[in-house]
């Protein structure tokens, strides 16, 4: 009797810790809130969130069932305002031994229209092929159309936010190939009025990519922000015409581990960014640090991790990677809460809401 009940009190910490991936928002001792999300299968990641108007809805999009696997298809859960659980997470874009991953949503306010974008590769066969694919939905995420696709240039991927022309008469799509071992960016530029898209590519990025895409100051500039494929620095470029031209790179002052960030421009105008702290190919996606900038990336006085190590289990280094960022905007909304997607293990999704106050208080 002694053994089974000491083996009890040895496992009882791991039995309490271990995590219900429930979707169900909880109240964080820190003063931020977080959910686990509910995959359809094993090995999730690259999430991506999106908000609805006017209805507030929160959308997120991840790949699910292992990257580069035949299975590996596009899952979308959804928070509805005043809701305390995101939905169960539902494929709505997957193809016949093709792995799809990197999925981008884009809510269009005057069609309200859910667009979702995502690359599309032979499963097993490398990036090197990649296309970029197309669904979407009008009735916010309930019913998607029928996958097809959309830029089929050899290698094409893309990962980060969409944004608005500075006229808005189209949209700016970062994207970045992998053609080659290197890798490089370039953006899509769509035009409504004629209903076609440019591509530009934006020099010098050779081992930079998934381009990050924030306007500055509400001007034509915009700044992007690279992944440093040699694992060293976050490195930006400028452009002052609304992307059709751009300045050569320069590194910043944050790290780069060759992980996915992301750069987001807040109501106040500050500069939020989301990246694994330090740098290191070989080093973990851990910890996943928040931190702001008042002067459009070139200082980052504010930092906060938002985790460092598993939650789950006895192990200290985790993965917690390729976030995903956006600030409460639908109408009506002045809680200016930051809401943060992020891979958690390759287990789930983890949801994590906050403010640009509660990254100031660490």
């Amino acid at each position: 009797m002694f053994l089974p009940v000491l083996l009890f009190f040895i496992y009882l910490p791991q039995l309490q810790a271990t995590i219900p991936y429930d979707g169900i928002i909880h109240r964080s001792t820190d003063g931020s809130s977080y959910a686990y999300l509910s995959p359809p299968r094993p090995g999730n990641h690259a999430s991506f969130i999106e908000q609805m108007t006017p209805s507030g809805t929160l959308a997120v999009a991840w790949f699910t069932g292992g990257e580069n696997s035949p299975n590996c298809s596009i899952s979308v859960s959804l928070l509805e305002v005043g809701s305390q659980q995101f939905t169960p997470g539902v494929i709505v874009s997957e193809r016949v031994n093709y792995s799809n991953q990197n999925p981008v949503l884009f809510w269009d306010n005057e069609t309200q229209i859910l667009h979702l974008y995502h690359s599309s590769q032979l499963g097993n066969a490398g990036e090197t092929h990649s296309e970029i694919w197309h669904v979407q939905s009008k009735d916010r995420g309930a019913i998607w159309s029928t996958p097809k696709s959309f830029y089929t240039i050899p290698g094409a991927f893309d990962r980060n936010r969409i944004i608005s022309t500075w006229k808005n008469d189209g949209i700016i799509f970062p994207c970045y190939n992998t053609s080659t071992n290197s890798g490089y960016s370039f953006i899509l530029r769509s035009n409504f009025i004629t209903s076609t898209w440019t591509r530009t590519d934006i020099p010098m990025t050779t081992n930079l990519v998934q381009p990050s895409i924030v306007r500055l100051t509400n001007s034509t500039q915009l700044r992007a922000f690279f992944r440093d494929r040699n694992a060293i620095s976050i490195y930006y470029a400028d452009s002052n015409d609304d992307g059709l031209t751009w300045t050569i790179v320069k590194p910043t002052c944050l790290p780069n581990n060759n992980a996915g960030i992301e750069a987001y421009t807040l109501k106040t105008g500050t500069l939020i960014m989301a990246f694994n702290n330090h740098n290191g190919t070989h080093q973990p996606r851990s910890p996943l640090t928040v931190a702001l900038s008042y002067d459009n990336g070139l200082t980052w006085p504010y930092q906060r991790n938002i985790q460092i190590h598993d939650d789950d289990n006895n192990t200290q280094i985790g993965e917690y990677s390729y976030p995903s960022l956006l600030q409460s905007f639908w109408s009506g909304s002045d809680d200016n809460d930051i809401h943060l997607v992020y891979t958690y293990d390759r287990k789930t999704i983890k949801y994590v809401r906050f403010n640009e106050k509660w990254i100031k208080e660490q």
